[in-house]
């Protein structure tokens, strides 16, 4: 289990005072310092005693245990982002009424992701679905210099065998993560297994930026490209994953003897399909790391949180703790949801729907958005998690209109290039805090940065073919429909 207590004091300190929310009230701030520093005093010398504790109690625990005690750089790294302020949006929306965002985009990986990838990939190799890690926690390896090109497309047969060749020359454990993903959580795995040693196959639509098939291929995952289909045709990429994961294991007798492939290494072949949408570690993830660690930067002073869905892990499990802990009952946990997609309809009326379901001509055959990573056309157990216990409240419907003229107010205004997901979420924040009493505090997420957007959410050729008004055209620069609408009440 994640526990918030375990990050640096001082850093966390560091963290809070630089965003610290206006309704973490002091008396004055001499008062502020001195409270401060009593409280990093008795929790280092707290944590100093507990740390010796610990280590007596876990000198015979499991190997996870003693991995956790030995994160790499990139994994201590992950978390404790901050939570800020957007101080123009917040003086528009008026009487005290504040939207914050919190900056999961300042993990290593530029995601919330990361999150949830190190959780899932742990209790795969906890529960012996991957091999244990390099380094002190498990067998050093060798890694097998390969200079092979990048999976081709082509016969699907020939296409899965070719990626799996390319993963398992690159593992240094045996031990193979594939996964189905849109990209970000791809990058995260990719960047976890580089670290402990595993390889990554990652299976993507062909419809995502150019530009995270570049960051996957430099991270040394292999990058399965298959064409875009809804999650019942048995070629969708999240189904082909299952599938890759599936003919590693039936084979991997055969594949450890081939002479080629092992290379003179003695190596046992592993492949987890990480199932990020079913996976419930996801789910826990959010409830138990970063849901508290966002209850602990705000004070407790949340009055809505507003947030798309990709998996739903994210929406459920924070959602579920600032339900199960605020002083505040009526706490809201609001859906935003771009066009086409189904999550709108089921948290609106009980029926996972949209009516772009029924049309032939579906651009991206899932939902009609421009959009990467959020929204679909069915509920899993991850979403499931927030909308059967009744954690999620309410939905908004958010076009893509909307987000390319927030995201453009947002650099112009607030200084933050932010991607297509994060730039709906904003929306929906602006949405919900608008209609809130006085004095109120929207809480959204920031998933990721614009970088990984340039070639379609911040193209303008791209957008503009796509039947959107690219809102630096002209003189008049567009004002997001959600802000035009408070200089309207």
């Amino acid at each position: 289990m994640y526990a918030y207590a375990h990050a640096p004091i001082l850093a966390t300190t560091s963290r809070l005072r630089s965003s610290m929310p206006p309704f973490s009230h002091v008396t004055s701030n001499v008062a502020s310092l001195l409270v401060v520093a009593g409280a990093v005093s008795s929790c280092v010398a707290v944590i100093f005693a507990s740390g010796r504790k610990r280590g007596r109690e876990n000198s015979a625990q499991t190997s996870r245990r003693s991995c956790s005690d030995d994160k790499s750089t990139y994994e201590s790294l992950i978390g404790r982002t901050p939570l800020i302020k957007l101080t123009k949006l917040s003086a528009l929306l008026g009487d005290g009424r504040s939207v914050y965002v919190k900056m999961e985009c300042m993990n290593p990986g530029g995601t919330g992701k990361d999150r949830a990838a190190l959780r899932m990939i742990q209790d795969a190799e906890e529960c012996g679905a991957l091999p244990p890690p390099l380094g002190p926690c498990g067998p050093c390896g060798v890694a097998r210099t390969n200079d092979s090109a990048e999976a081709p497309t082509g016969d699907e047969s020939n296409h899965m065998d070719e990626s799996i060749r390319l993963a398992i020359s690159r593992s240094r454990t045996g031990g193979i993560v594939v996964e189905g993903t849109s990209g970000s959580t791809g990058i995260s795995l990719a960047s976890l297994c580089a670290v402990r040693g595993h390889s990554a196959i990652v299976v993507m639509p062909d419809d995502q930026a150019k530009e995270k098939q570049t960051m996957l291929k430099c991270l040394g995952a292999v990058v399965h490209i298959v064409p875009n289909a809804a999650i019942s045709n048995p070629n969708q990429y999240v189904n082909v994953a299952r599938r890759i994961a599936n003919r590693i294991n039936d084979r991997s007798d055969e594949l450890e003897q081939h002479e080629e492939l092992a290379a003179g290494r003695c190596i046992n072949i592993k492949a987890t399909f990480i199932n990020q949408f079913e996976n419930l570690s996801n789910y826990s993830t959010h409830l138990e790391w970063t849901g508290p660690e966002l209850w602990s930067q705000a004070g407790g002073n949340i009055d809505a949180f507003v947030m798309s869905s990709g998996t739903g892990g994210t929406i459920s499990g924070v959602g579920r703790y600032l339900k199960s802990h605020s002083c505040n009952p009526y706490c809201k946990v609001v859906l935003v949801d771009p066009p086409g997609s189904a999550l709108h309809s089921k948290i609106k009326y009980g029926v996972a729907y949209a009516s772009q379901q029924s049309e032939r001509t579906l651009r991206r055959h899932r939902y009609d958005t421009l959009a990467e990573g959020i929204g679909l056309d069915r509920v899993t157990a991850n979403f499931a998690m927030g909308c059967d216990a009744a954690v999620i409240d309410d939905s908004i419907r958010v076009s893509d209109q909307e987000a390319v003229d927030m995201a453009h107010w947002l650099l112009r205004e607030e200084g933050l290039f932010v991607g297509s997901s994060s730039a709906m979420n904003v929306v929906g924040a602006v949405r919900v805090a608008a209609n809130l009493p006085p004095n109120s505090n929207a809480v959204t997420i920031i998933c990721d940065g614009g970088q990984r957007h340039v070639s379609r959410f911040w193209n303008r050729d791209f957008v503009v073919d796509w039947g959107l008004q690219w809102p630096e055209d002209g003189s008049d620069k567009s004002v997001p429909s959600s802000i035009a609408e408070l200089f309207r009440t």
